[in-house]
This record gives structure tokens, sequence and C-alpha cells, in this order.
């Protein structure tokens, strides 16, 4: 498993079954893990699919020997942070020195569900923070056989000890793509996924998380960088500008999408984005060279890994160009 690049599962676009034989398949391709985004619903109606993602990464780790990333899952709304907790251990019990969870602030669209008031983004930056702290003293005490509790303005656990753990429990990494939460995330995470960034943005990114392990008294050369990538690659160029805007318009919207709440407000303004929208955040190219440049930078930039998203349908298609003709240009 010497790959640097990892498979983001297109959980939102095909079935959980069809989900665990392509990522059996990117396992096999050389791809070094799979992850997987905690959603509630998807961004379009035309996507289709929804499903619970440890319940799938589970399937997903019995048939694979790889990584697995529980990517941009949210504390603190449909699942309070020791409920996210308990899954993540459960699943690194199951699968020993593969699990990762990355947790993020959170998009109504997955959370505004349980009707709770949805507050403005200052405020999911501060409870995700303090989840994150009650989440990595519950695995540490846990681990000791030993009751967590924990109280801050937004989370608050009571005698929690989670029973069913891992020898080493997993690392808890901030998914941002701004400079001031990378920093934060220094301070007090095991590392940072990257999302939504060119090169030169993650670049600044791992600078601030290395300015905030500094600041804290932690060694950054411990922390783990990873990048969430997304692309759009068909045999024809043409195609993969299609699909780009027919399954990925949300890449072309450039304004924060963290309060719509449905997929059908994001399918109507989707009709308002055309092929001039789409920039250099979301790759768009035919050209196996040029996604092999791409991942390179991130890689040359300082991340260790790299989570590539095509966007596409063309799935087994992508793995196995993915595997001919990029994975071998990442060393």
């Amino acid at each position: 498993m010497s790959s640097r690049s990892g498979w983001v599962v297109p959980i939102d676009r095909v079935s959980p079954r069809e989900a665990v034989a392509l990522a059996e398949r990117a396992d096999g391709a050389g791809f070094r893990g799979a992850l997987a985004a905690d959603l509630f619903q998807p961004w379009l109606p035309s996507l289709g699919q929804a499903p619970f993602v440890w319940s799938l990464l589970s399937a997903i780790g019995e048939h694979t020997a790889g990584d697995l990333f529980a990517g941009m899952t949210v504390p603190g709304y449909r699942l309070h942070p020791a409920t996210l907790a308990q899954a993540a251990a459960t699943l690194a019990a199951l699968h020993p020195d593969r699990v990762w969870l990355s947790v993020a602030p959170g998009e109504a669209i997955n959370e505004h569900v349980t009707g709770a008031s949805w507050p403005e983004a200052p405020e999911r930056i501060e409870r995700m923070f303090e989840a994150v702290e009650a989440i990595r003293r519950l695995f540490a005490a846990s681990s000791s056989g030993r009751d967590s509790r924990y109280r801050g303005e937004y989370v608050t656990l009571e005698t929690a000890r989670l029973w069913t753990t891992p020898a080493v429990p997993p690392r808890v990494l901030v998914a941002t793509g701004g400079p001031a939460t990378a920093r934060r995330a220094g301070r007090v995470a095991d590392g940072l996924l990257a999302v939504g960034v060119r090169p030169d943005q993650g670049r600044r990114l791992l600078q601030r998380l290395s300015e905030g392990a500094e600041a804290a008294g932690r060694d950054p050369a411990g922390l783990l960088r990873i990048a969430h990538v997304n692309v759009s690659w068909a045999p024809d160029q043409a195609q993969a500008i299609r699909q780009a805007l027919a399954r990925f318009p949300i890449g072309a919207m450039r304004f924060a999408r963290g309060d719509l709440r449905s997929p059908q407000l994001v399918e109507q303004i989707a009709a308002l984005v055309g092929p001039e929208d789409l920039d250099e955040r979301l790759l768009v190219s035919s050209d196996p060279d040029r996604h092999g440049e791409l991942l390179s930078q991130f890689l040359d930039a300082g991340y260790d890994q790299v989570y590539v998203h095509n966007v596409g349908d063309n799935h087994a298609e992508f793995i196995d160009m993915y595997a001919a003709r990029v994975l071998p240009l990442l060393g």
C-alpha cells in the first residue's frame, strides 16, 4: 500500500453495494484507502443516494485492506460527539490501524433535519472544536479504562466511556479550507483535511497548521496532512465538462453553501451555472498528465496523501485510468 493517493467514494451516486464493489476495485488498483463523506441528503435529487456512512465504511472494510476515512462528519446535530466517537471506535476495533475521522462545521442540507436551530458559521466552528476536544478526551480516557467528562458551551459529556475500543484510537482531523481554522486545528487536532482549495491555498493552510501547533508547544511533524481534491475526468474533454456541470455544479458555485437546505433548491441554482463558471478549484480534464500534475502539486506542498473525487459517473473507468496513468506518477 505504497500509494499516496486515496479514492473518494461517490456515496451520493451509487448504491451501497456498488460502492463496496468499487472500493474493492480501487483497493486492488493501488489506491491507499477509501474516503466516504457523511451525508444525510445528496446535493442534487438526480444523484439519488445518501447511505449511512458508518455502515458503508464497515462493509468496505471487510472487502479491502486500505485506510477507511470518514470525511467531513459533523458532530452535534444529527449525531452527538459521543455517538461519533463510538462509531469511529467500533469501526477501528473491527479494522485496526486503518480508521481516521475528520470533522467539519457542517452544512444545513445534512444537519437541519433534526429541527434544531441552525447557527451562524462562527458558532458552527466553535461547536466543531469543542467536539474535537471532547472526542479526543473520550478516546484517551476510554483507552485507559476510565470515564470521561466534558462541559463546554455547546458540548456536554456526562460520565462517558467507550467500552469497545481499538488498541490505537482513530486520529481526529479537522476538515477545512480556511486558514484561521487550519491554525486552530494545529493547536488541538491530529491533523488537517484540506477541502476545496488549490495547491497554493493548500500550502498556506499547512503553514497555518504548523503555526498553530508550534504556538501550542506541539510538534507539527506529528500531524497528518490530507488533501481532498475534486476532479472531472472523462476520455473526452467535452464529456468531462458536461459531467462536471450535471453532477457537481456546486463546484462552480462561488458562494458559501452552508445554509442551503434542500437538493431541490441546489438544483434550481445549478440551472444558472455554465462552463465559464468552472475554475481551478475543480480540475476538468481528459488528460491524465494534468491529473498527475495536480496531485503532485499537493504532495510537493507537504501533504502526506491526496484523496481524489471524480465527479462523473464513470467510476470503474476512472479507477482503471488512474491506476494505469496517474498513480505511477506520484511515487
